[in-house]
């Protein structure tokens, strides 16, 4: 089953609004009125997404905001699979560089996903520069809520 990522951008003063509406059950009408999505087309499945996030976790590449756990948690019990994303993330942007990764080293779901080598570069690359181009315009009082449903 194929599934897409979306990215939304959230005031850090509005996610306790999300969280709420995650404990109700809505939490897509909350992330609608508070969060901007983002205009970045991402042309692969939402499983290169998660592959590759499961991937930079695994080489200490860790987005995801360690200080916001329990909001993830809410959110992700009614919301598919969701990161929360912080500007701390920043310390990783030079990690997330295409040009330093082999999709078939560290990278080696993405063949699962049925690319082939080519394919799986490419998806490597469009989801790196995606993650580091968003990541480096977060501002300290946002969170880039990424979702993959």
């Amino acid at each position: 089953m194929s599934s897409i990522a979306s990215l939304h951008l959230i005031r850090a003063s509005d996610l306790p609004a999300i969280v709420s509406a995650a404990r109700s059950a809505r939490t897509w009408e909350a992330v609608q009125q508070f969060g901007a999505e983002q205009d970045q087309e991402y042309h692969w499945s939402g499983n290169v997404m998660l592959e590759v996030l499961n991937s930079l976790d695994a080489l200490g590449i860790q987005l995801e905001a360690a200080g916001l756990q329990e909001e993830s948690e809410a959110i992700n019990a009614d919301f598919d699979y969701t990161v929360l994303i912080t500007s701390d993330a920043k310390a990783f942007l030079d990690r997330l560089d295409p040009a330093a990764h082999d999709p078939g080293e560290s990278f080696d779901g993405l063949a699962g996903l049925r690319l082939d080598e080519e394919e799986a570069g490419y998806a490597l690359e469009d989801t790196l520069l995606l993650l580091r181009d968003t990541i480096a315009r977060l501002s300290d009082d946002e969170v880039l809520l990424l979702n993959i449903g």
